[in-house]
């Protein structure tokens, strides 16, 4: 497959699981219960003004009858109090989960744009098809979670609708019906991917590749094999120095180094060991990958693509975290903010401070 057909299946996926999420309304509560609420109060003046002379059976069986009705309208009432806020909370859960499916497109978006000008690369090509896979993989997970929280909010919808009585559904008060909830019954017990169709493509993705859509798209093993070094398949230029200064540097900084000035032909400069108050430079454990122009949308775009490389491929690299426009990217993927330290250098505006395990001074 091309570079090209990976990223519009990839687009048609993950459009097609935002919509499974339908155009949820927002949800107040049920609007049946002023009514009921009404009803109550005017059944009980009434009961309670029957005229005196309603003497007999005949004004027994009427107090008897209306105070059943206020029992149960109470009940119906009370139902509508445990139901309604079950409702809202489904309604949110729905919006809630189209938004952060929302947020996987976006991300999907902004990476694919970012990791676009490497991909004449070998390393380049497994950067985008980690990114892909990776966010496949957070569609999956939360097209799961939904599921799960939408069969237990139907129980809960159920076992709080009790006190509407046997087997009636639950009427044209619930803002569940209609399309507008979560379309998740046919997703069964296999991978939730498999349930989606081709509609709702992902608008502007697909066309990223344009001069590439007579690429094709080399397989991993091909692609170790053609540029692989010791013990890290499919990492090229592992073999050989790359920018930064080799001496006093652990093992696993060096390998950063090389493989990042493999991939990133665009870069020229990447610094390595020097006195710091931190260990990281000290301790030949961090490098610092200056990127040209960086105050340029194209020199930020180079520093996300940096960070992504460095992260998709942690394991094999022995990355323990990089810092890049005062936020720290960790080897898990996972990030966080960092307080302003006053000019571009100190908050990591103008490169890319990345560190790693160490690994020892012998061997890359």
């Amino acid at each position: 497959m091309s570079l090209q057909g990976l990223v519009d299946a990839t687009a048609t996926a993950l459009g097609g699981a935002r919509e499974l999420y339908g155009q949820a309304p927002t949800a107040t509560g049920l609007p049946s219960t002023g009514g009921l609420q009404n009803l109550k109060t005017d059944l009980r003046t009434s009961v309670d003004t029957v005229p005196a002379t309603w003497g007999g059976r005949g004004g027994e069986g009427y107090t008897q009858a209306g105070g059943n009705g206020i029992t149960a309208l109470d009940n119906v009432i009370g139902t509508d109090g445990r139901v309604g806020p079950q409702v809202v909370t489904a309604s949110n859960e729905s919006r809630d989960g189209r938004a952060g499916m929302n947020g996987v497109v976006s991300d999907t978006r902004s990476g694919v744009n970012a990791i676009a000008p490497s991909t004449d690369t070998p390393a380049g090509k497994t950067v985008l098809v980690n990114h892909l896979e990776g966010q496949l993989d957070r569609a999956k997970a939360l097209l799961i979670r939904s599921e799960q929280r939408n069969i237990a909010m139907a129980n809960m919808i159920r076992a709080a609708g009790g006190g509407y009585g046997g087997g009636r559904g639950m009427g044209g008060g619930m803002p569940m019906g209609g399309g507008g909830g979560m379309a998740m019954g046919g997703m069964g017990g296999g991978s939730p991917m498999s349930a989606l169709g081709s509609g709702g493509g992902l608008s502007g993705l697909g066309g990223l590749f344009a001069p590439l859509t007579k690429t094709g798209l080399a397989s991993r093993s091909s692609s170790a094999q053609s540029g692989s070094a010791k013990g890290v398949p499919g990492m090229p230029g592992l073999d050989r120095p790359g920018l930064a200064n080799e001496a006093r540097l652990q093992k696993y900084t060096r390998r950063l180094s090389r493989a990042i000035s493999a991939a990133f032909p665009e870069i020229s400069d990447i610094g390595g060991y020097r006195p710091d108050s931190m260990k990281w430079h000290p301790s030949g454990l961090a490098i610092d990958v200056m990127i040209p122009q960086w105050d340029t949308p194209g020199g930020r775009a180079l520093g996300d693509r940096v960070v992504a490389f460095v992260q998709t491929n942690a394991q094999e690299l022995g990355l323990d975290h990089a810092i890049w426009r005062q936020t720290q990217h960790n080897a898990d993927g996972s990030s966080s903010g960092m307080e302003d330290r006053g000019d571009a250098n100190q908050n990591h505006f103008n490169h890319v401070h990345i560190a790693s395990i160490g690994g020892g001074y012998n061997g890359y």
